[in-house]
């Protein structure tokens, strides 16, 4: 295996880049590895291998690494005062394998520390992609980690670790801070199960700032959620997370940044133990009133559960009921499998609001849970989040109020109340049918999931709210991520990549 690879580490050698080869594993340690006097090493195979089985890497220079095809080995570390830049056409292979061939501690992963940048900016025609080092056609969730990149904007835990086992701390005090440029990126057959319940997601954002840029990113097969922000006050526009494992958007401690158009695949197979939703938002685990709070905005959604995604699941009751392939044991993947939940699961004293979208095919359209951490239902109530403007169409129930429970167990009199107030202008359709979402099957080349003619959300976006008085929004009128089915609207068009497996890399 080692002898047919082109390594990252040698590719940043020969460009005569100096990386540090050493690092405990204390992660009470300083980010930067010692005081920046140790002796410096080049990145190669005889000196990759640390303590426990990891292999862990940190760049010390700013690099660019040249248009090209490249495989990365172990944790790689971008560290404070320093800039990785990526041109556009680059693929980088993950790998969850040593320089030797065996079996890694880790998945492959790339760290931006806080202080540092990633500059991915790629284009239309030449995105940028990190992807499985195997073979099309035998590719899967978890063939390596993620990109985590850590920033100094606020959390409301204070300095945190990472999660995922790597060793980088996010949080500060710098709102607009500036951790680089993500545009034209495809991540896929990422999400690494470090340990139980701490994976590393497909794309990590830990208290990053609003000076970055977070736009066209497409997360595909990803073994945990597909994007998780923790903190920070990050934008974002134009992003995917297509056949994710675990949760699509998943944001917590504090996260305030806008968001908008969205799009969230599901595959009806894929499901994790812990319940699979397309939001999941948190105000921090103890669900306290901390401050910062949860507040991100989202607008122009489209989300594609799995009823919606395979009209072949749409009248079988296990699937109706939440239920996912939670008794298949012999999938290939280290993960859990489980059941989907619902499209929007708001908790924890989260003050997530979301506009303008539309939620299709879940067994739970929203869920507004308290479960005895923090007090969501009446944040709600007093108008501190709002879902307004939202179309929910296929769902199994519309609203529940209760988190982790089996379907006979859901009750809904609170989430349904608050969502069918006359004032949010929220509609419930029986049907996809009825709202006219092209829906295409599974693993397809390209994919067009904009409104067709005649649709009820062709019409209808509402920007007069205070909570989208900021001129981040792009003031559009319609409900949902794309303005039509025509191939002018489909912004996805050119540099996602919806079938992956079968991608010649």
């Amino acid at each position: 295996m080692k002898s047919n690879i082109v390594k990252i580490g040698l590719m940043i050698a020969a460009a005569a880049i100096l990386l540090t080869g050493c690092k405990d594993n204390d992660p009470d340690e300083d980010e930067k590895p010692g005081d920046g006097n140790e002796e410096q090493i080049f990145f190669g195979p005889d000196n990759t291998q640390l303590g426990n089985g990891k292999a862990e890497f940190f760049i010390q220079n700013s690099v660019t690494i040249k248009k090209g095809v490249y495989t990365m080995v172990g944790w790689i570390y971008v560290v404070d005062g320093v800039t990785l830049t990526i041109e556009p056409g680059t693929i980088i292979k993950g790998t969850d394998y040593n320089w030797d061939g065996t079996k890694a501690a880790n998945g492959s992963s790339l760290i931006i520390q806080r202080g540092a940048k990633i500059i991915a900016e790629g284009t239309p025609e030449e995105p940028i992609v990190f992807t499985s080092a195997k073979p099309k056609g035998q590719r899967q969730a978890t063939d390596w980690g993620g990109i985590i990149i850590c920033g100094k904007a606020r959390n409301n835990q204070g300095e945190m670790l990472i999660e995922g086992g790597v060793h980088a701390y996010h949080g500060g005090d710098i709102d607009n801070d500036n951790s680089g440029i993500l545009k034209y990126v495809r991540l896929e057959f990422g999400g690494y199960p470090y340990a139980l319940d701490t994976e590393i997601n497909g794309l990590t954002l830990g208290s990053v700032g609003s000076g970055t840029t977070i736009e066209y990113v497409q997360v595909s097969y990803c073994g945990d959620d597909s994007f998780e922000w923790f903190g920070g006050t990050v934008n974002g526009k134009y992003l995917i997370a297509y056949h994710g494992w675990d949760d699509d958007f998943d944001t917590d401690n504090g996260f305030s940044g806008k968001l908008q158009f969205l799009l969230g695949i599901r595959d009806p197979k894929i499901a994790d133990q812990s319940n699979s939703n397309g939001f999941e938002s948190d105000g921090n685990a103890a669900g306290t009133d901390a401050t910062p709070l949860t507040k991100c905005v989202f607008s122009n959604v489209t989300m594609v559960g799995p009823l919606g995604q395979d009209p072949s699941f749409q009248n079988n009751t296990t699937y109706i009921n939440g239920y996912g392939w939670g008794d298949k044991t012999d999938l290939p993947f280290p993960i859990r499998t489980g059941i989907f939940q619902c499209a929007m699961q708001i908790r924890r004293h989260s003050h997530l609001s979301c506009f303008n979208s539309v939620f299709v095919g879940y067994p739970v359209g929203i869920m507004l849970s308290n479960d005895g951490r923090g007090d969501t239902q009446g944040a709600a109530a007093a108008d501190l989040l709002k879902v307004k403007n939202v179309v929910f169409a296929g769902m199994g129930m519309t609203g529940a109020d209760a988190d982790k429970k089996v379907p006979a167990d859901w009750s809904g009199d609170i989430s349904n109340d608050y969502f069918m107030q006359a004032k949010l202008n929220n509609r419930v359709f029986s049907t996809i049918a009825e709202i006219g979402l092209n829906q295409p099957n599974s693993k397809q080349s390209s994919s067009n999931y904009g409104p067709k003619s005649g649709s009820p959300l062709l019409n209808g976006g509402d920007f007069n709210d205070p909570f989208l008085n900021d001129p981040y929004f792009t003031k559009v009128t319609y409900v949902g991520a794309f303005a039509s089915d025509s191939d002018a609207d489909n912004w996805t068009k050119g540099w996602a990549n919806f079938d992956p497996q079968n991608t010649d890399y």
